[in-house]
């Protein structure tokens, strides 16, 4: 009979001694963001970190990346308080936070209970959730964290729960692991993704500075055909600037690339987000054009990242 080990508790602050200089910036990698938007059945990708709200500020600025959804967490690594409350209401309201994410030690009773009364009075504009957070290893190994949420809205449903999903997002996952999938075993600058979710897009690598994004993007067209695209979205503050250097250099981008179908530079009045994309129809119901689809969209994302990310890494920022 095989042996099997006994897992064990880890104080968190052997691995974090400072919540400030040592938990947050862990968690604010991509990675982490991953483990624990798997725990909330929900899809995170960082924007900032210390974001700073008056003589506060916010731990992490994340987003949801299909809906652009606003997300602060706020980080604990003892016992819940009333002062951490506090600035997440404060965060919310600064942000126009539509999700606020509580992480803590170990949650009060009374602090799980405010954070349901904020649920049930908020109308949905704003979702509060509390995340209990543990080491744990067995044996000589590595800790592993382990997010466990205990507080949510009563209406929210773990995208991860097939019985939950449709029959159209049960397909927009099985085509997302299947890219997942292809790339890790044809990719070449891309080799991975980030974890495949029943959602109409799926992030890739990072191009080496903030606010610069590589999706696959599920869309619809003006005639309302379901399409595919590869995109480079553009965020953040200075998304216009940024945007009109990389369009003074479209003229050698399109020779490098060697693609007849057209890259499009999309820019919309009084929207922060840019875009720069090639876009295909597709039939997410047709599984034999799936292989050909994974393909048109792996070498398009790489073309994207070889071409424009040496560019971007050296774009100034704005003084």
């Amino acid at each position: 009979m095989p042996d099997i080990g006994r897992l064990e508790s880890v104080p968190l602050n052997a691995v974090w001694p400072n919540e400030e200089y040592d938990f947050t910036p862990w968690l604010a990698k991509q990675d982490n963001l991953e483990i624990l938007g798997d725990a909330l059945g929900m899809s995170l990708e960082f924007v900032g970190r210390e974001e700073s709200v008056g003589p506060y500020s916010a731990d992490i600025l994340c987003r949801v990346p299909n809906d652009q959804t606003k997300v602060v967490v706020e980080n604990q690594l003892g016992p819940t308080d009333h002062d951490h409350l506090g600035k997440l209401l404060t965060y919310a309201a600064h942000f126009k936070a539509g999700v606020i994410i509580w992480i803590a030690k170990t949650f009060t009773e009374q602090h799980r209970v405010a954070l349901d009364w904020l649920n049930e009075t908020s109308g949905g504009d704003t979702r509060f959730f509390g995340v209990e957070i543990e080491l744990l290893r067995v044996g000589d190994s590595l800790p592993a964290a382990k997010f466990a949420v205990v507080a949510r809205p009563s209406d929210w449903t773990d995208s991860r729960d097939k019985k939950a999903l449709t029959k159209w997002r049960q397909a927009q996952l099985s085509f997302w692991k299947g890219f997942a999938d292809f790339v890790s075993r044809n990719g070449t600058v891309i080799t991975k993704t980030h974890s495949p979710r029943p959602d109409s897009w799926l992030g890739v690598a990072g191009v080496g500075k903030g606010g610069f994004f590589l999706h696959g993007v599920m869309t619809y067209t003006d005639g309302e055909q379901l399409a595919l695209k590869a995109e480079l979205q553009i965020t953040g503050e200075h998304s216009e600037h940024y945007f009109h250097l990389l369009v003074d250099d479209r003229g050698r981008v399109e020779e490098e690339h060697g693609f007849e179908d057209e890259l499009v530079w999309h820019r919309a009045d009084g929207v922060a987000m840019k875009r720069i994309y090639w876009i295909t129809e597709m039939d997410l119901m047709d599984i034999d054009q799936r292989t050909e689809r994974h393909r048109w969209l792996l070498e398009r994302l790489e073309a994207l990242h070889s071409i424009l990310a040496p560019r971007i890494q050296k774009l100034p920022v704005p003084g």
